[in-house]
């Protein structure tokens, strides 16, 4: 089983776009998120991503990644760099929501994490009109 982390600077985006992960999967897949500063402000908690990875890779075979923008991503390279860049944990270089929501599916369908992640970032180049 594959776990998902989303990591947005709003606390509201991280929750809802997990509700809406949820919603749309069909197999086995965790799904977490985290969003803003301890206190609830935009921002990132890099402490909380650290030990949510840690928590996500200690109960599942595998990790895909995805943050909006700056910081989210740093605090995941910078949580990876401290856990000595397991092979089990890969940051999608992919749009959040639409990276999310594919990732999710793909992973509910029993996909390898690299599939997952390939699919992820595939959006990046999605038509919408």
């Amino acid at each position: 089983m594959l776990s998902i982390l989303i990591l947005s600077h709003s606390p509201d985006i991280a929750r809802g776009l997990k509700e809406m992960c949820l919603q749309m999967i069909s197999g086995d897949v965790t799904i977490e998120a985290v969003g803003g500063t301890k206190e609830g402000n935009l921002g990132i908690d890099a402490e909380l991503v650290l030990n949510k990875l840690q928590e996500l890779m200690a109960n599942s075979d595998g990790v895909v990644v995805l943050g909006d923008i700056g910081s989210t991503i740093l605090a995941a390279k910078n949580a990876l760099n401290m856990l000595g860049f397991p092979a089990n944990v890969c940051i999608a270089d992919a749009p959040l929501v639409e990276g999310a929501v594919v990732a999710s599916v793909e992973a509910s369908l029993g996909s390898p994490l690299q599939e997952v992640v390939k699919k992820a970032e595939e959006v990046k180049s999605l038509n919408k009109l």
